[in-house]
């Protein structure tokens, strides 16, 4: 079984996620969840880690948090352990609480701190019992959730204090009355218009950042690193690169057009084109420079494929389907 990648330094920022083993509870009821926190505030006292954000779902839980040590593995190895062991006792059980190993992304903040926290909250309505419901009943489920960061940005109760919510709100003037405001609202703003995640964009799910943050994670971390064997996968992926044809063939066959006229500039197939601009971006901007990427894709300058990758992603985040779909491409051709 392939080992996650796990790419740790001083002062590093990751969204984290892990899931209960089968998809099972982690929670049983509101002991356990008060548990968890106690858990989650021993172990960052101990390891000097910051928490900026968190979510805690009946089957998962997600945290955006940064460690001022290069020490993310042990920090949620010992939280883990803690609260499986606290669990597996209360509830007379043995064995595996999560699912595998916890998944970190390494994330580069000022590009993406605020959307992955918006993210983050929006956990508790992406449950499809609450598909289609009215956006006023979402915004007060989100305003009354208790196991959540949120009423913390908001002012709607009691901080977290073992939450750090400066630099979240630094992008909406400060911790001020008008800061929270403004951060509930862009929160908020997500019911309407959709919020894809943006953890969608991670190069071999492992690192969301431009384009030069990922070549600075591969030249520092990756290249010359003698990788275990079970690592391997993740730290290929994020070396390889990926022909613009090969991305072209597969968006065709997906489509049903010639690959071929795919590369050209005046394509007749746009939608089908801006996908493979957009897949040409994720899969190989930490291996190629964007003139290299639009040199293939008919002669176009870098500045016109990030360009179209930022139109992609301001319609991404409306059009789910789209991003599913171009998700499932991606993934398709990182195998």
């Amino acid at each position: 079984m392939a080992r996650p990648l796990r790419i740790e330094y001083p002062g590093a920022w990751y969204h984290i996620t892990s899931r209960g083993n089968e998809r099972g509870e982690i929670f049983r009821d509101d002991k356990d969840r008060m548990r968890f926190l106690e858990a989650l505030k021993e172990s960052i006292e101990q390891y000097k880690v910051e928490v900026h954000c968190y979510v805690l779902m009946s089957n998962h839980f997600h945290f955006l948090l940064r460690t001022q040590e290069a020490n993310l593995s042990r920090f949620m190895q010992r939280f883990n352990t803690a609260y499986t062991a606290y669990y597996n006792l209360r509830h007379h059980r043995a064995g595996h609480l999560y699912q595998g190993r916890f998944k970190a992304v390494v994330v580069e903040a000022e590009e993406y701190l605020k959307e992955l926290s918006r993210y983050v909250h929006l956990n508790p309505v992406r449950l499809k019992k609450y598909k289609g419901k009215p956006i006023e009943e979402k915004a007060k489920l989100l305003k009354e959730y208790r196991w959540s960061s949120l009423r913390g940005y908001m002012g709607l109760g009691k901080r977290d204090e073992f939450v750090t919510y400066g630099d979240v709100l630094g992008y909406m003037g400060g911790g001020t009355k008008e800061g929270r405001r403004r951060y509930g609202e862009f929160v908020l703003s997500g019911l309407q218009k959709g919020v894809t995640a943006p953890l969608g964009e991670a190069k071999a799910g492992a690192v969301l950042g431009t384009q030069q943050f990922t070549e600075w994670v591969r030249k520092t971390f990756i290249d010359g690193r003698k990788w275990q064997r079970r690592e391997q996968p993740q730290a290929k992926s994020l070396m390889a690169v990926v022909p613009v044809r090969e991305i072209a063939r597969v968006v065709g066959e997906e489509y049903g057009v010639n690959p071929t006229e795919l590369l050209l500039v005046r394509s007749p197939h746009r939608k089908a084109r801006r996908v493979v601009i957009e897949l040409s971006y994720r899969l190989n901007m930490s291996g190629k420079a964007l003139q290299g990427i639009g040199a293939e894709l008919g002669g176009i300058g870098g500045d016109a494929v990030a360009h179209t990758h930022e139109r992609m992603r301001e319609r991404l985040a409306k059009d789910r389907s789209l991003s599913r779909q171009i998700e499932k491409l991606q993934k398709q051709l990182s195998q």
